[in-house]
């Protein structure tokens, strides 16, 4: 037979078992639906929170990494250190960005003059300008505020009350010139993402203490944006004081290097002295938090993954043995595929197609029913996460759809597959024409 006679035939079973090929369709695409939506809806926070996080700087990981000088002792050379360090980042396909450190009445800030916020500085010289021109800036909400001299309702204002504040900041100072209580100038160019009223993403800050996805919505941390600016001729080399700028091309490369042994140890270790021997550096993300977040959501998705594979294997064990029952109860269409000719082989593998088929359409089922209800969290959740970002990060967003594909789809489909194969090979002795005659009798 040729290949489309498997695939005609195996339809043919399922158009005459059409009640049967349901069921078994609709009670493994179920199981498996439940592991697709959770798998949507983490992949969706993930990809939506790096993405809102990673927005000024295209996609790219801005890192600041420091001389931790209780780590390097006395006698610590910043000089052969900040070399050592730029050779680490460069083991990671990290970029070193020239910097410099101003600071100024209203604070310090890093002055840059190409590649770290694409074109946010676009069009602006890196000259130093005269004493009357304004410094642009690119700094996080509650900085903007600052630098324009707009009082910010307290924490404990109403959600009301905190979402026009920040409207307010947003409206007043993106794109425009203000001026400070000292009478400097800033032209802000850009608001980064940084924590505003909310230090994760959990819907307790607009209310919902309740809600059962807090504990997966508090994994992302909204963290501080520094404050960054065009550099001009009296700033201090940022390389001079121990610190180093660095851009990674993605989330991946930037968490390799956070968490190499003399850059990673975490704050309770470092406070109480539990550092490993080789920590020598301080890392940080320069913008929000999406190093801290993807560390935690790669926690996340361990602990999913495990429930995930158990979840799939009670689901797959389910269809293997559905299967096994579908195969043992066609004893008379086998007999009339023997009859016809048809050989053993034959006869599996148009079974194998047919069990096959069925896997795809439960897969497919799976699929569709996930990103359904991922979409519907998603949906039911909206204007509080619209809530929670604003505060969290200090922007406006119109639409939160929290939906990303995710490549567990491929273990329930493998699952299904090896089920399908499995169900053929224990039910083996339906085929053979003795057994089939014995059966028969």
């Amino acid at each position: 037979m040729r290949t489309l006679d498997y695939l005609r035939l195996g339809a043919a079973g399922m158009k005459s078992h059409k009640k049967r090929a349901l069921v078994v369709v609709m009670i493994v695409g179920l199981l498996f639906g439940v592991v697709a939506a959770g798998a949507f809806f983490l992949q969706g926070l993930e990809q939506v929170a790096l993405a809102e996080m990673l927005a000024p700087t295209e996609g790219k990981v801005p890192v600041m990494s420091s001389v931790d000088t209780r780590a390097c002792g006395e006698d610590c050379e910043v000089a052969a250190e900040v070399g050592k360090i730029k050779e680490k980042i460069g083991e990671y396909g990290g970029e070193v960005v020239p910097a410099a450190v101003r600071q100024t009445a209203e604070g310090m800030f890093y002055a840059v003059d190409e590649g770290v916020f694409g074109e946010v500085f676009s069009g602006v010289k890196a000259e130093a300008s005269g004493e009357d021109e304004a410094m642009t800036v690119v700094v996080s909400l509650k900085v903007a505020a600052e630098l324009a001299g707009i009082e910010m309702p307290e924490s404990g204002a109403s959600v009301a009350e905190r979402m026009v504040a920040i409207y307010k900041v947003r409206e007043e100072t993106l794109g425009r010139t203000v001026e400070s209580e000292t009478g400097a100038r800033y032209e802000v160019a850009g608001i980064l993402p940084g924590g505003v009223y909310a230090t994760d993403l959990s819907l307790v800050y607009v209310g919902q203490s309740g809600n059962p996805l807090n504990m997966l919505f508090g994994q992302v941390k909204t963290g501080m944006s520094q404050s960054f600016g065009v550099g001009q001729a009296e700033d201090v080399d940022a390389e001079a004081i121990g610190m180093v700028l660095a851009v990674f091309e993605d989330i991946e490369a930037a968490e390799g290097y956070y968490r190499d042994g003399v850059n990673y140890c975490a704050e309770v270790d470092r406070m109480m002295g539990r550092c490993s021997e080789e920590y020598r550096y301080q890392v940080a993300a320069a913008v929000a938090d999406p190093l801290g977040t993807y560390d935690n959501l790669q926690q996340v998705w361990s602990v999913f993954k495990i429930a995930a594979a158990v979840l799939v294997a009670i689901a797959a064990l389910i269809a293997l043995s559905t299967y096994v029952r579908l195969l043992g109860g066609d004893v008379k269409i086998i007999a009339l595929y023997h009859a016809m000719g048809a050989t053993g082989w034959q006869i599996r593998l148009v079974y194998l197609t047919y069990l096959v088929m069925l896997s795809a359409l439960a897969v497919g089922f799976a699929v569709i029913l996930g990103l359904g209800l991922a979409a519907g969290l998603s949906l039911v959740n909206m204007a509080a996460l619209k809530d929670v970002f604003a505060m969290g990060f200090g922007v406006v967003t119109e639409e939160i759809w929290l939906v990303g594909w995710s490549g567990v789809i491929w273990w329930l489909a493998g699952a299904l597959l090896v089920a399908a194969v499995l169900a053929v090979l224990l039910g083996n002795g339906n085929f053979a024409s003795k057994e089939m005659a014995k059966r028969m009798k």
